[in-house]
């Protein structure tokens, strides 16, 4: 349940907020299902919480993952602040990021 609602994200080198709308995913008790929005484009995205670590997986074509996101909950955040590294492709360096969460 942490991870359900909207979050706003800064990526290293990405000029404009990446926005993360997360609801609790219907197949998949304990997990989440919702879309990441890049700029102009919006994909899907599933993701779960394991003991503070954070994994939510993107697809730009809805069938293999193109963008993973890989995160802990900042202590003393309540939850509410994500720190970690975006993976946008298997050749591609990680990007640090930060997610805040904006609304419950």
């Amino acid at each position: 349940k942490q991870l359900q609602g909207q979050w706003l994200a800064s990526v290293a080198n990405q000029e404009a907020p990446v926005r993360l709308t997360l609801g609790p995913h219907s197949e998949w008790a304990g997990t989440v299902k919702g879309t990441v929005q890049w700029a102009d484009s919006s994909y899907p995205m599933v993701g779960d919480v394991d003991q503070g670590h954070v994994t939510l997986e993107e697809s730009s074509d809805e069938v293999h993952i193109t963008g993973t996101w890989l995160g802990e909950v900042v202590d003393g955040s309540c939850g509410r602040e994500i720190k970690g590294e975006y993976l946008a492709g298997e050749e591609a360096p990680p990007q640090a990021f930060v997610l805040r969460k904006n609304t419950p």
